[in-house]
This record gives C-alpha cells, sequence and structure tokens, in this order.
C-alpha cells in the first residue's frame, strides 16, 4: 500500500533533477525532534523499498498494489516499482486532480505522477487497475482476510468535488488469523480525515474497536483532526510514518508508539500464536526496551532487524 524513495538502478534525468532538489534535501533535514528526544536520524538514510524487497525478502513480483490516494508523498517512486516488480492488480479510485509538470515538483519526479496518471486513467498496459469500494467484497481479496472500511461513492465524491483527497483514502481491515479463532486486527489508515472516520464508525464500529495495530492516518500528523475515533479503535501500537516529529499528534496516540523516521524500517511478523515486532534500528529498539525495563534486542537475520516486543493475545 503506497511507495516512498522507491528507486532501480538507473536515473533518468528527471530522477536525477529530484534527488538533487533542494526540497528533497530539505526532507531529509528536517526530522525537528523535539529536545526532549533523542534524534535516531533514520530520516537521513531512508530506505529503498525496491531494494528491500529485493534483498530482504528476495521479492521477484507483487500480486497486489494498493494506492491510497494521489498524494506524491505515497507515490514516490511508483514508476520504478512497477518496472522492477511488475504488479498482477493495482487498486486505484478514480479522481480529478490535476497536476502542472510544467511548475516546480517539490522535489518529487514527474515522471511518477505522469505514470500514476496513466494506471489512475487505465491508459497504462496491461490495464490491471481496480477501484473497489467499501460495499465490494469479492471472494478473492476477502479470503486474503482484508475489508475494505473506506472509502465510498459518497467520499469519492466529496473528495473530487472540494479538491482535498484526504478523504478519499483507501482504510483497510487487516484480520489475520489466530490459534484460537480470533483474529490480529491491523489498519492501514491512508492519509484519512475527519469524514473518512465519521462513515467508519457509523458503519463498521464494532469492526474497528480493540484493535492491535494503527498505521496512523496522515502519517500520524496534527493535521488539526478529531481523535475521537482512537476512543473506539484503541490501538495496541500505532506505527507512524515520516513526518517531522514537531508535527506528529504524540499525546494523541496509546503509549505504545513507534515512528519510522526514528526506528527505520518497521516489521510484522504475523503468525497465528503471535504478532511479533521487529525495526531496522539497534540503538532505537535498545532504548525502546530499556525505557520499559525489557530485555536487550536480539537481531534476527531473517528479517535483518531488531526484536522489540510480541503480543501473544
Amino acid at each position: 500500500m503506497d511507495v516512498s524513495n522507491a528507486y532501480n538502478d538507473f536515473d533518468t534525468p528527471e530522477e536525477i533533477a529530484a534527488k538533487a532538489s533542494q526540497e528533497r534535501k530539505d526532507r531529509l533535514n528536517r526530522t525537528q525532534v523535539p529536545s526532549n528526544k533523542k534524534d535516531y536520524r533514520q530520516k537521513n538514510h531512508p530506505d529503498n523499498p525496491i531494494d528491500y524487497l529485493k534483498n530482504n525478502i528476495g521479492a521477484e513480483s507483487i500480486f497486489r498494489f494498493i494506492v491510497s490516494h494521489p498524494d506524491m508523498d505515497h507515490l514516490d517512486g511508483i514508476k520504478d516499482l512497477y518496472e522492477e516488480f511488475g504488479v498482477s492488480c493495482s487498486w486505484v479510485i478514480p479522481n480529478n486532480k490535476y497536476l502542472d509538470l510544467n511548475t516546480p515538483f517539490g522535489g518529487y519526479n514527474k515522471e511518477d505522477w505522469k505514470f500514476y496518471k496513466d494506471l489512475r486513467d487505465r491508459k497504462y498496459k496491461p490495464d490491471n487497475s481496480r477501484a473497489y469500494l467499501d460495499s465490494d467484497q469479492y471472494q478473492w481479496y476477502v479470503q486474503d482476510n482484508i475489508k475494505i472500511l473506506a472509502p465510498n461513492t459518497g467520499l469519492v465524491k466529496q473528495a473530487n468535488d472540494y479538491g482535498d483527497y484526504h478523504d478519499m483514502s483507501y482504510v483497510l481491515l487487516l484480520t489475520a488469523p489466530k490459534k484460537d479463532g480470533g483474529t490480529w486486527k491491523i489498519i492501514f489508515g491512508g492519509d484519512s480525515h475527519d469524514s473518512t472516520w465519521e462513515y467508519i464508525l457509523d458503519h463498521y464500529k464494532e469492526e474497528v474497536s480493540n484493535i492491535d495495530v494503527l498505521f496512523a492516518p496522515h502519517h500520524g500528523r496534527d493535521s488539526k483532526r478529531s481523535y475521537e475515533f482512537l476512543k473506539i479503535l484503541k490501538p495496541r501500537l500505532t506505527l507512524f510514518g515520516n513526518a517531522s516529529s514537531e508535527h506528529l499528534a504524540y499525546d494523541c496516540y496509546q503509549p505504545i508508539r513507534i515512528t519510522n523516521n526514528q526506528a527505520g524500517y518497521i516489521i510484522l511478523d504475523i503468525e497465528e500464536a503471535a504478532l511479533n515486532v521487529y525495526v531496522k534500528h539497534y540503538d532505537f529498539a535498545r532504548d525502546f526496551k530499556a525505557r520499559r525495563n525489557w530485555s536487550a534486542p536480539v537481531y534476527s537475520a531473517k528479517h535483518k532487524a531488531y526484536s522489540l516486543f510480541q503480543f501473544s493475545k
């Protein structure tokens, strides 16, 4: 679901220009961690999803790729990703977003937007794009334990009418099976905002109550939003995306939080008996565990990351 900082081994002139841009350099240096917190500076060393998939997982293809919504920080490297792996199925919600390619592009690669636009407009060949909404429940992805919570037709229309595309974000619930017959509950929040969560709580309140993991909406940023939905979700673990620390709504979420721009990549190894959490950066893992008087992190050769903790029930 979404991509960022994905590059293959060949840089086009547009990619070279994007990498050399001041905007991109500024993004790598704007962690802005509060003075009372340690800065692990992982934002200066962003992970390349293409390298990770090849070298850590050995992936050769991607079955399903989901574009949450049409913002460039969620499409950064999509063209290279498709060229390297091929994608069997793409989920892309139709929209009317327009970007002027003749204006500055904020440090992003204009080729990624052109590629995404072809994908969205069904011009990419082979055309494998789908635009499933919450009312669609097809067997072939329900079997993967995925439930679409949003958007619905009303949210998509609102986004297109007002030009605010956050509330057309995909919000997905993954319910991986447990050994006791229950399920782990993991929500991918995209950049969903208040209208989306009002809709979800009106229609799926029971399904989203007391979840295990939340990929925080809008990277966990304090975007002048309502946090009432968290009183229902009550996530045991919240994962924050790549955003400046000064903008993250730390105090609104449950105490167990992991921030991507401090921990590096985060891995959830989901088994029927346990949900295991690993992170890339040793110092982050060491300090996270030390603050809780937990044992030192152990390196996993399988995941190329350090153990943090697990939920066993």
